[in-house]
């Protein structure tokens, strides 16, 4: 293992607006959501490309347009579980794509553009990655597509407690195929006058539209997980805005 630590937030979408393009570059999604800590955070080294999350190695799909980079095992250390909607498949996508130019000094857009690419080809994310390498806490994504191509808003706002409870695996895919159109109507309503409070109310809204139901006030669930503004009990994981984006160290 290298001294290398790469550092990537997570990410919790509350709303989508799926954009495809026959410029994969330029396909990603609208929308607003939370970059927050706790991050991951990947050891790489060179060698058999393999992904292993807390120390245990796992079947990940992307790894098979990723390895095209370079070869490159990751161990990931992670404080969420995997495949419940906290954005780790472009936050391990982008810490390989990062590990690649840094390992083999890979161009850093080409590096960029094939872990955006690998979400897209495998159905697991339309924004994370994007919103993961710029981070900013509430962000805004203006414009779809991979970092050098999309475009992310950084959103001030007055920060409250803001926690997560993890409740099941599930599959992004079908996450990500349902538009709802409602989703440009609540992206306009909430930049009119933002707020944290008002993104948790419109991310309520738009997910109940598409079928996930949070039973907690000032809460919505997206995919697996429940996130929750304010009241953070015993046993929910705590999270603080991801004010930068993925990094070296």
């Amino acid at each position: 293992m290298t001294d290398i630590e790469i550092i990537v937030p997570l990410n919790i979408s509350g709303i989508w607006y799926p954009v495809y393009t026959e410029d994969i570059r330029y396909t990603g999604s609208i929308g607003l959501s939370l970059v927050l800590n706790p991050p991951i955070i990947a050891f790489p080294k060179k060698g058999e490309p393999e992904i292993y999350f807390n120390n245990q190695r796992v079947n990940f799909p992307n790894l098979k347009y990723l390895s095209l980079l370079a070869n490159v095992k990751l161990y990931i250390q992670s404080e969420v579980p995997l495949g419940f909607g906290y954005g780790l498949s472009g936050a391990i996508s982008l810490a390989y794509a990062l590990a690649s130019y840094e390992l083999y000094n890979i161009k850093l857009e080409d590096a960029l553009v094939v872990a955006h690419e690998s979400e897209i080809f495998t159905n697991n994310g339309l924004g994370d990655l994007i919103s993961e390498y710029y981070g900013g806490g509430l962000v805004y994504r203006k414009k779809p597509g991979a970092p050098g191509y999309g475009e992310v808003e950084k959103i001030i706002v007055e920060w409250e407690p803001i926690c997560s409870k993890p409740l099941s695996k599930e599959s992004t895919e079908k996450l990500i195929k349902n538009k709802n159109d409602n989703a440009l109507v609540y992206i306009n309503q909430f930049l009119h006058n933002p707020s944290l409070l008002k993104f948790f109310d419109l991310s309520r809204k738009f997910t109940e539209e598409i079928g996930f139901i949070s039973p907690f006030p000032n809460s919505f669930r997206k995919k697996g997980l429940i996130l929750r503004l304010k009241e953070c009990e015993e046993g929910w994981i705590k999270h603080t805005p991801a004010i930068h984006g993925a990094y070296i160290r």
